[in-house]
């Protein structure tokens, strides 16, 4: 008796989707409907979909050279406004890591920090010419997303996937773990905010699978904001205007949003940029640039009024 080919083909292709495609919930007893492993299938495509080597994450500017840094596998700089672009070397991590935040420190613009998924933290003094690991008292190399105190450059917060927030005092030397994810979410983003908080410090913005939510840097508990205008999904950056702390920008799936008030309100101001990460310049707030998953650029020059192409 013949029997089919058909069965084998298909378990190899489930064993194939359960080892490399980011599927959730898969079992044998209940396998996975025809649309969805579809639907994982151009996921892993997307993923691949920009010039970048992978799902960019990561955009920063230099507010004096106006040099922009795009993270996705690994780094790349341009230096004409983003519209060519060359990798940088960084130091080796696990196979295929994805870069997912930057930053530069405004006072002192040769300073600058990255993370990643098997890439933990890296710190460069030059610029970005090149690059060293900071990772001490960190308890996983997978790193989501980071950001710099507005008033203190020592000063560091650091989300680590599946662990919590960590804070640095000494510019990254040394790490210490001080808070908790908000309940039953991940961060993905990092926003450091200076409008008063009554005790003295800052508030930290965190970016979450279902909007936006923040808290003072004492951790003494996450604040769900309002977020009305905001689509109730995963926000893939966050940006705060540093002349006017009040108004923030949030990177979604369905483009640019922003808020005037501190994140009570936000609409949208630019739609079409697919999983955007936003950077807005720390000496012309007035610039801002958002890059899509697949690597399409945009600039606005009126605070995300009107937007303009860059890449072709």
């Amino acid at each position: 008796m013949k029997y089919s080919k058909f069965p084998q083909r298909l378990l190899i292709f489930s064993v194939f989707l359960s080892l490399f495609l980011p599927v959730n919930n898969f079992s044998w007893a209940n396998p996975l409907p025809l649309t969805e492993i579809n639907n994982s299938i151009n996921m892993a495509k997307n993923l691949e979909s920009s010039p970048f080597g992978g799902h960019v994450h990561a955009l920063a500017i230099n507010p004096l050279t106006n040099e922009l840094f795009l993270g996705a596998r690994p780094i790349y700089n341009s230096q004409d406004g983003g519209k060519t672009w060359n990798a940088i070397a960084i130091p080796k991590s696990k196979p295929r890591a994805n870069v997912t935040s930057i930053i530069i420190d405004p006072r002192n613009p040769e300073i600058m920090y990255a993370t990643g998924h098997g890439l933990s933290v890296i710190k460069s003094v030059d610029g970005g010419k090149t690059w060293a690991v900071k990772n001490k008292g960190l308890n996983s190399d997978s790193t989501e997303a980071i950001t710099i105190d507005v008033y203190d450059s020592n000063k560091l917060y650091l989300a680590v996937l599946g662990d919590g927030l960590y804070r640095s005092q000494d510019a990254g030397e040394s790490w210490q773990r001080i808070s908790d994810f908000p309940k039953n979410q991940e961060i993905r983003t990092l926003a450091s905010v200076g409008y008063p908080t009554g005790m003295g410090g800052i508030w930290l913005y965190a970016g979450v699978d279902d909007g936006v939510t923040k808290s003072p840097d004492c951790f003494c508990g996450w604040d769900k904001l309002a977020n009305e205008g905001l689509p109730k999904k995963r926000i893939y950056s966050l940006a705060s205007d540093p002349q006017n702390f009040q108004t923030l920008y949030a990177g979604t799936q369905l483009g640019v949003y922003k808020t005037e008030d501190a994140g009570k309100s936000w609409h949208l101001v630019k739609e079409g940029i697919t999983d955007a990460i936003i950077s807005v310049n720390p000496r012309n707030s007035q610039q801002i640039y958002a890059v899509s998953s697949d690597g399409q650029l945009w600039l606005s020059n009126n605070s995300g009024n009107n937007w303009e192409k860059i890449t072709p």
